[in-house]
């Protein structure tokens, strides 16, 4: 028995009347139904299509596809090897002139750079001078500086070689200058203050004491002294030997150290010197004054007196051991013992006049 197909045959979609003309590329947007169908028949029934909605697509696809190709370039319009290499050839010509301007900046900046040192070199002396002005006058300011200490102590003796077992030493100077002036015993008022070196005491008995410096109100009596005590080096006076020296800053005393291979030499040639405030040396020959305020002036005043020649200390780079720096430097102070709530009223005015002393020999330092 032959069984019959009940399939239904496909319906085709109707005509549309006065339906535009269709592009030739349409056949490849053909719609599926129009192709043959390669599927095995099925029993269920087909679904129904819609032939308007593809054949809209269809269209729509090939209008985009048109415009596409129409917006191509033609074989004339696409470049070529010629415009290449015109681009280029544009490209290096640019690149060379920015290049050519970068080499002509480099160029004047070299050309700035070159006179530029050439005018720091000439310039190089007049720093020196500059630097060499600036060193003479702080040269000149620190003497002026060193004699305003000199002058704080003016009125001030040192006494050397006084034993630390003297301890009224104001007593005992005022004997004593009495003795060496050949006068009648002075005034307790006649010395301000009297006190040792602010430095530590003399571990042994052997060791060299202490100085002793004392103020004297009376100029005229303190240099009348000093001019006594130039007529001999060593006084004697109570079993006591001592020395008398006018007090000065310690830099006056490390200046005057530097330059004691000079005075030697002043003295082997028997040329009378001096020292001056502002701190200087001088000698007067032949109608000339020779003098040293700094260590530069050292080669030409030798040269000048037709001395042999010295090496000397640079004073001025040394800065001078003074006991008020090394307490600064960590050095302890001397430990003072306390004293009893009962001591009378003359203990307590020594007291705050050795205070009043130790204060002001940290003002002005000794050694």
């Amino acid at each position: 028995m032959v069984r019959t197909s009940h399939r239904k045959p496909t319906r085709k979609p109707p005509c549309t009347p006065g339906r535009p003309s269709v592009s030739p590329i349409s056949t490849y947007f053909d719609t599926p139904a129009s192709r043959p169908s390669t599927r095995s028949p099925t029993k269920m029934a087909a679904s129904p299509s819609r032939p308007e909605a593809s054949l809209t697509e269809g269209q729509s696809t090939i209008r985009r596809l048109e415009a596409l190709i129409a917006e191509l370039p033609t074989r004339a319009e696409l470049p070529t090897r010629a415009d290449f290499k015109e681009m280029l050839d544009n490209m290096q010509a640019t690149f060379g002139r920015e290049i050519a301007e970068v080499k002509a900046d480099i160029t004047a900046i070299d050309t700035r750079v070159t006179q530029l040192e050439a005018r720091a070199g000439e310039i190089t002396p007049g720093i020196r001078d500059s630097d060499s002005l600036a060193e003479l006058r702080f040269t000149d300011m620190f003497r002026r500086l060193d004699d305003l200490e000199n002058r704080t102590r003016r009125h001030n003796i040192r006494v050397r070689g006084v034993h630390e077992g003297v301890t009224e030493t104001k007593d005992f100077l005022l004997s004593a200058f009495a003795h060496i002036l050949g006068c009648p015993p002075l005034a307790f008022n006649a010395i301000d203050r009297a006190h040792r070196a602010l430095r530590p005491k003399a571990a042994t008995e052997a060791a060299p004491p202490r100085d002793i410096i004392c103020h004297l109100p009376d100029y005229a009596l303190k240099d009348a002294i000093m001019q006594k005590a130039r007529t001999r080096r060593k006084w004697r006076f109570a079993e006591e030997t001592f020395e008398l020296y006018q007090d000065l800053s310690p830099h006056t005393l490390s200046a005057r150290r530097a330059l004691r291979p000079v005075t030697d030499l002043l003295r082997d040639a028997e040329i009378p010197y001096r020292w001056g405030f502002p701190f200087s040396l001088q000698v007067r020959k032949n109608n000339l004054t020779h003098t040293i305020r700094s260590p530069q002036d050292v080669a030409q005043f030798i040269s000048e007196l037709h001395l042999p020649s010295v090496e000397i200390q640079d004073w001025e780079r040394i800065p001078p051991a003074t006991q008020p720096l090394a307490r600064l430097t960590g050095a302890p102070r001397p430990h003072r013992p306390s004293r009893s709530r009962n001591s009378d009223n003359n203990d307590l005015h020594r007291a705050d006049s050795q205070l009043s002393l130790a204060q002001e020999g940290l003002r002005s330092p000794i050694r």
